[in-house]
């Protein structure tokens, strides 16, 4: 029982890992996107 505890605790983290990298990508993307338009409109 100890190793499926730790296949349950190594899956939390990858996912909470993996969710958190989702948010920067969205964060860093949309922050992009919005210098963009900025660097369009002084054109």
């Amino acid at each position: 029982m100890d190793q499926g505890w730790g296949v349950v605790i190594g899956m939390s983290i990858a996912y909470a890992a993996s969710f958190l990298g989702m948010i920067f990508a969205y964060l860093s993307y949309r922050r992009r996107k919005k210098e963009a338009k900025q660097n369009h409109e002084e054109r």
